[in-house]
């Protein structure tokens, strides 16, 4: 059984640290989740959480080579429906400043496949306005 304030927790480090989003692959786009961080316990603590919902992710490490300034990193990602459904569901009701990008991800993943080009267009548009970076106009 997990906690509400492992469920709080990891939506908080998803809110800081997080990515929620839809991948352009090819002709076709996937809803995906993603967390990186330098803290290998922190890491560790998102791998326990989504292990003991029973949620399939993946993790990448990144060595960063000889640069002098940069530490390594790790990524987990969970990429495809019913792996996002999962974790979004867990941790939507805590997300703050993510929680749109969630409500967005989560309706896209309720729709059929086969959606009309312009319904996809809207999502697309939309979850890009709400990642975008630097000062928005």
């Amino acid at each position: 059984m997990i906690k509400e304030t492992d469920k709080a927790w990891l939506a908080g480090i998803m809110d800081g640290e997080g990515y929620i989003s839809l991948i352009r692959r090819h002709t076709y786009y996937v809803p995906s989740v993603k967390v990186g961080n330098t803290n290998e316990r922190l890491i560790h603590r998102c791998k326990e959480i989504l292990d003991m919902a029973g949620i399939e992710y993946s993790v990448t490490y990144f060595d960063r080579g000889d640069r002098v300034n940069a530490k390594p990193s790790w990524d987990i990602v969970m990429e495809s429906r019913p792996r996002v459904v999962a974790v979004l569901q867990l941790i939507q009701p805590y997300l703050v400043s993510k929680n749109e990008q969630a409500k967005l991800v989560l309706d896209w993943c309720s729709k059929s496949k086969r959606k009309p080009t312009e319904t996809k267009e809207l999502f697309i548009d939309n979850i890009r306005k709400l990642n975008q970076r630097g000062r928005v106009k």
